[in-house]
């Protein structure tokens, strides 16, 4: 299920991740950052939706698609279907360092600036976010 924590964690970490127009022209293609570029708010690298991919990132058809992407990657990697061993009982915070894939300082930030914009603990177990 796809409840609203889990929809506050993907908006939190699409605004972590860059996903937001700079000011730059909507047509010119380099406009904005990577995430606005290729539709991905998630900066994900791979994704079953995307079309294609780009400096190492996948590109999406829209936003929506993109987003959806990033909330379909939580919710699988919450019910353990992913190759990196997290799991629903896995915490945000662990789901933040393995998304990352940086050292413990950037994601002891990540984490810090999704827990205060979502008012979600990082200790949080991720199950807990597609539960009723």
């Amino acid at each position: 299920m796809i409840t609203n924590d889990l929809l506050k964690l993907a908006r939190a970490m699409a605004e972590y991740e860059g996903w937001a127009f700079d000011g730059a022209n909507p047509e010119d293609p380099k406009a904005g950052s990577r995430a606005w570029r290729n539709h991905n708010p998630g900066n994900l690298k791979k994704s079953p939706f995307a079309i294609a991919t780009r400096d190492d990132f996948a590109v999406f058809i829209n936003d929506e698609t993109g987003f959806y992407a990033l909330v379909w990657d939580i919710w699988q990697k919450a019910h353990g279907n992913t190759s990196t061993d997290l799991t629903g009982e896995s915490s945000i915070y662990e789901f933040l360092k393995v998304y990352s894939g940086e050292s413990d300082d950037e994601a002891d930030r990540y984490a810090r600036f999704v827990e205060k914009r979502t008012g979600i603990l990082m200790s949080t177990p991720l199950r807990v976010l597609v539960e009723n």
